[in-house]
């Protein structure tokens, strides 16, 4: 072609060059159309192909987003019908029926030959393109240029009409027709406030679709996106019921573009969270609906909660200013209430096994000391004839505001008994007393804390007097608390029956041994919920002395009978064949013992349940296992039950026998003893059961200043002793009444 052009004059060859530019500018458009085109429809086939039907939300997304770079006519009618017929497709599985029948109608109008796929339709799709199909119909004329909400032209009239004037086609009140003129001058001068105001005054009056597209707009620039979404909205809505075309125009990429600008907020709320209130901008969240991500307007919100930290009750507060597009993410970390909850409730809280126990440490928020005081009477008795009554005084003072507690007790046990385990044969009735006391107290004004404590008890034979101290610390806030404490106790040991006075003790500076006994143990509080603690511990502990009874006489059996003395066998029986000789107990002077323990609390509602389980051996080779188990039940706000249920079972210990066996040299005389020999049967083989309950009764309401309350509780025992002399089987019953008060 160059050559031809270069053979021609001047003249023609200038002529040539317009032509050709001519025919480049009239044909590149197309060529661009057709390139869109192909991308749309490129778009639509990969959607339906590889995210239909299974993945409807990103086929939607990609014709969307396909549909949206085809606007300002960059699409042809053929094409842009293909896509919103897939749209249609896409929305009726997902369940939006008016969606569907509105993008059918929308492909229809782009393209009147347009029709369903051979494949992929459902019933419903068919039905709603049929509906549309019926409904199709030439779009209705453009909207009067004088309408004054000009959505489409956004030129707005240059004043009302003059008074008198009649309203442009279509308008039915004049006042109405005034407002929304005045609303798209506001619009036009930026005063976004005078055109919401003008909008709404309009609309009240005269509810129009166009008018609602305007105040849509300017409810967007004042950040109001909700608002106008849901404006938009509606006037979509009208559009397609009246089948205007003009309108859904403008109306749907309105709606689609607030949709993609539209911020969002969901909640998270902390495993250790148990969440009461929510409230977003002073309206309350729903609670079954946190995860959900909710529709916000951009720009600055307050968000308010309250509930249960670890089981502390907490709030929290904070401002947060969203953008545009946006999703915030709030984080329920609820904190103690500032001047609500001290330190020292905190630790109140922690250890409360009920929501009146968690009532009652927060209702001391303002309080500087708390009394308390407790007068308790159990009694115990029997199949063996011990009997035992103990009345009991306990009273403490605590500080909830500054952290620190003291508290102290004292318990008289009044003992009668005649036991067959204390002799080799059953011994007289004996009655004695023991004094007990214990003093202890502690400092916690933070995270970390210290206990000491004392312990005294008293009898004619036998005197024990202890030390003990702890350490605490909370950490990951409060969910581990660890707990690490010591324990020394001196014993005194004497012998009842003196000399100079029958049935009178021994003075101890003509007979006494001592044991000491050093106790190390370490725990940790788990706060696994809101409604679960788990504690956990173990303890080692060092026994250094002669701990045998000084009036425990052993029966001595020769080695052919020893085999055959039966269990159970009566003193009768054993005084029958043992040998004339009767040796004190004698026990190893060295004893490690070694527990593993756990306590699981879960609270359901109006009820608590508490399990405990311990494991134990020690250097004598006795292996146990203890779980006890209680189910305290809130029946009314003064009144609580539970059941109660143990079960023990524990092995000899290893040089424990039945009938011990002692040699006599014939020829010297001279007697074989074992090292070691003992008829305690509880170092026998044997198990405990346990079956009772309880009940406390408030006799003051839980708000009063001054608590009152009665305690009673029962349980019945079963001991089975697999292995020993005279007693095979024990019952028992233990009993309590008591009485409490507290004072602020």
């Amino acid at each position: 072609m160059e050559r031809v052009a270069s053979r021609l004059p001047t003249t023609l060859r200038a002529v040539w060059t317009v032509v050709l530019s001519l025919a480049f500018l009239a044909l590149a458009p197309r060529a661009w159309a057709a390139a869109e085109d192909a991308r749309l429809v490129d778009a639509v086939n990969q959607a339906m192909s590889e995210d239909y039907p299974g993945n409807l939300g990103e086929a939607r997304k990609k014709i969307l987003d396909a549909l949206e770079k085809c606007k300002g006519g960059r699409c042809g009618g053929a094409s842009k019908s293909q896509a919103y017929v897939a749209l249609g497709m896409v929305q009726s599985q997902l369940g939006d029926e008016s969606s569907a029948k509105a993008s059918f109608a929308e492909a229809l109008r782009s393209d009147p030959r347009a029709k369903l796929p051979a494949s992929g339709t459902t019933p419903n799709i068919k039905t709603q393109w049929a509906e549309s199909l019926a409904q199709s119909a030439p779009p209705p004329p453009a909207p009067v240029a004088d309408e004054p909400p000009a959505t489409v032209a956004e030129a707005p009239p240059s004043a009302p009409p003059a008074a008198g004037a009649s309203l442009p086609p279509g308008w039915k009140s004049r006042e109405a027709f005034d407002m929304a003129t005045l609303a798209v001058r506001a619009l036009g001068a930026g005063q976004f406030e005078e055109c919401v105001e003008k909008n709404r005054a309009s609309l009240e009056r005269e509810d129009r679709p166009r008018t609602r597209l305007v105040l849509s707009r300017c409810e967007e620039k004042i950040g109001k996106y909700l608002d106008a979404l849901k404006d938009a909205q509606k006037a979509l809505e009208l559009g397609i019921k009246t089948r205007d075309a003009e309108l859904i125009r403008f109306a749907r990429p309105r709606v689609e573009d607030l949709i993609k600008k539209m911020p969002h907020v969901t909640f998270v709320a902390p495993p250790n969270v148990t969440i009461a209130e929510v409230k977003f901008d002073e309206r309350n969240v729903p609670l079954d609906a946190l995860s959900k991500k909710f529709s916000i307007d951009p720009g600055k919100h307050h968000v308010s909660a309250g509930g249960l930290a670890a089981g502390v009750p907490g709030g929290m507060q904070d401002d947060y200013d969203v953008k545009e597009g946006e999703l915030l993410t709030v984080r329920l970390s609820l904190q103690p209430q500032p001047g609500a909850i001290t330190k020292g409730q905190l630790d109140c809280l922690l250890k409360a096994k009920n929501d009146e126990e968690i009532k009652q440490c927060v209702e001391k928020s303002g309080k500087s000391v708390v009394v308390k005081a407790a007068l308790e009477n159990s009694g115990y008795a029997d199949t063996n004839h011990v009997y035992v009554f103990s009345p009991e005084l306990i009273a403490s003072v605590a500080s909830p505001t500054s952290g620190w507690n003291i508290g102290g007790s004292y318990l008289l046990d009044i003992i009668t008994a005649a036991s067959p385990d204390i002799v080799s044969e059953a011994s007289h009735r004996f009655k004695e007393k023991r004094h007990a006391a214990t003093l202890g107290g502690g400092y916690k004004p933070g995270l970390y804390g210290v206990n000491v404590g004392g312990d005294v008890s008293i009898e004619p034979d036998y005197v024990s007097r202890g030390v003990s101290a702890s350490v605490s610390g909370d950490f990951n806030d409060k969910l581990i608390t660890p707990r690490l404490g010591v324990h020394y106790g001196h014993d005194t040991i004497g012998r009842g029956g003196g000399a100079t006075t029958p049935g009178a003790p021994t003075p101890f500076d003509h007979y006494s041994k001592t044991l000491d006994n050093t106790a190390f143990d370490a725990g940790v509080t788990w706060v696994l919920s809101p409604t679960m603690v788990l504690v956990t511990n173990a303890s080692l502990t060092l026994e250094r002395g002669d701990q045998s009874k000084p009036y425990r006489y052993v029966p001595m059996f020769d080695p052919g009978i020893s085999g055959q003395v039966p269990v159970g066998a009566t003193v009768d029986l054993v005084n029958r064949f043992r040998l004339p000789i009767r040796p004190l107990e004698q026990l190893p002077t060295e004893r490690n013992r070694y527990a593993l323990g756990g306590r699981i609390v879960k609270r359901f509602g109006n009820s608590t349940l508490r399990v405990d389980q311990r494991f134990y051996t020690d250097s004598w080779a006795t292996k146990a296992s203890t779980t006890d188990g209680r189910y305290l039940m809130d029946l009314s706000r003064h009144f609580r039950v539970w059941p109660h249920l143990r079960l023990h079972a524990q092995t000899g210990t290893d040089f424990y026998n039945r009938a011990y066996t002692a040699f006599v040299d014939p020829v010297t005389l001279g007697l074989t003893l074992p090292t070691y020999r003992t008829g305690d049967r509880e170092l026998a083989p044997l198990f405990t059961a346990t079956a009772g309950g309880g009940t406390r009764i408030a006799l003051s309401s839980p708000e009063a200043s001054t608590q009152f309350a009665i305690l009673v509780s029962g349980d019945f025992m079963y001991s089975k002793f697999t292995n020993s002399l005279f007693v095979t089987t024990r019952s028992a019953v233990y009993g309590t009444v008591g009485f409490e008060a507290e004072f602020e």
